[in-house]
């Protein structure tokens, strides 16, 4: 889980590593992140800083944005 935080830290901002870390925009500030075959780490952007939200598979994701 570190090590995932740590890449997608590393990573927003740059498209090629984006596409790898499989960030992908949920909402304005709002991005998910791959953290493992089947976990997502859901956190909000704001320039400079990144702030890790929660963590879920991809199902409560969708089901959690259905109601966000």
């Amino acid at each position: 889980m570190a090590e995932a935080l740590g890449a997608m830290q590393d990573g927003f901002g740059s498209p090629h590593l984006h596409w790898g870390l499989g960030i992908r925009r949920l909402s304005k500030d709002l991005f998910e992140c791959r953290a493992g075959l089947h976990w997502r780490i859901i956190f909000l952007a704001e320039k400079g800083l990144t702030t890790a939200y929660d963590l879920m598979t991809h199902d409560p994701v969708e089901a959690w944005l259905r109601n966000f």
